[in-house]
């Protein structure tokens, strides 16, 4: 049966004010509910930025409001609706303004408040790692993020460049290797960190641009080790996926996950950062142009039924009535 949704626009208050979006179906039945995350940068709570659109997160929403779950999606701190400075903003400050939108979730009398999960990518898998130390949920649904910081995600990232650098032919080719190598981009990633763990400033001046120090100082504190670690306490279900075609995390970093008993982690082959299956050579030079192409794509198959099969355990068992409702 084809289920109606609804959204409202509304604004959590917290250390900022939050805007976000809530899509549901029925505010009559007490449903399980889902937080998502967003990944780094300026995009909005749907996933858009000027000039670049993908709806990545109102997709997610509205997957997941299919699947019979309430779900809430947000700006970022200093972004579109919501108050605050995006540009001094600390990983520690993003993760409690995803704490507050947990609690104004678990507020709804619509919302059953014991099995409130929360979907982060990418930087949002992060965040969402770190917050559940702080807060009650019912389980983490990590994509293209989990068990890494975000120094070796750059880290990464610095790698395969210089294997796709080293492999072009042709003139840019070799203007690309004279002036790029793995070992200059990670000296020049350590220097960054460095600089900014050497300062309480929350701006500083770096490579010719404005960088938000607090932020990558925040992310400097927690190593990889440090998030498989919060992991494994976490003692709840997670669901972990990163695509064998995510360029911007490395999927075999999952492995470390593998035996914990909490822990469900996939590899899709040739699935990228945003759950879409390439259709390319996989570039890092063109990769955002592939976002923008693929994201009109429905999510890769596979990927879709594995998410929908691990929520399936949160479902509300029977036609729960709100709670208001049978005080009436």
């Amino acid at each position: 049966m084809s289920r109606t949704l609804k959204e409202e626009r509304i604004t959590i208050s917290g250390t900022v004010s939050i805007g976000a979006t809530v899509t549901y179906t029925d505010k009559n039945t007490l449903s399980p509910a889902i937080v998502v995350i967003m990944g780094t940068g300026k995009t909005d709570r749907d996933g858009n930025e000027k000039g670049f659109r993908t709806d990545l997160y109102k997709q997610l929403a509205k997957f997941f409001t299919e699947l019979g779950f309430v779900c809430v999606r947000y700006d970022k701190r200093g972004t579109f609706q919501s108050t605050g400075n995006f540009n001094t903003a600390g990983l520690h400050d993003l993760t409690d303004d995803a704490i507050s939108v947990i609690r104004y979730v678990k507020s709804l009398p619509y919302v059953d408040e014991t099995k409130v999960l929360v979907c982060g990518h990418s930087e949002g898998a992060m965040i969402a790692t770190l917050l559940s130390e702080k807060e009650d949920t019912a389980g983490l649904l990590l994509f293209g993020g989990a068990a890494t910081s975000m120094k070796d995600a750059l880290l990464y990232q610095n790698e395969l460049a210089a294997d796709e650098f080293q492999h072009k032919n042709g003139l840019l080719g070799m203007l690309l290797r004279s002036q790029t190598s793995k070992e200059k981009t990670n000296a020049k990633v350590d220097a960054m960190f460095q600089k900014c763990i050497t300062t309480e400033k929350d701006r500083v001046f770096f490579g010719g641009a404005i960088l938000n120090a607090k932020w990558i100082r925040e992310h400097a504190s927690h190593s990889t080790e440090d998030y498989i670690r919060r992991l494994k306490k976490y003692g709840k279900p997670i669901l972990a996926v990163t695509g064998t075609a995510d360029i911007s995390t490395d999927y075999r970093k999952l492995s470390a996950l593998r035996d914990i008993p909490s822990v469900e982690i996939f590899s899709p082959p040739n699935v990228n950062h945003i759950l879409r299956e390439i259709d390319d050579d996989n570039s890092v030079m063109t990769v955002k142009k592939q976002y923008g192409r693929l994201a009109s794509q429905p999510m890769h198959k596979v990927t879709e039924e594995k998410i929908k099969e691990w929520l399936s355990q949160f479902h509300t068992t029977g036609n729960e009535r709100c709670q208001n409702e049978t005080d009436n």
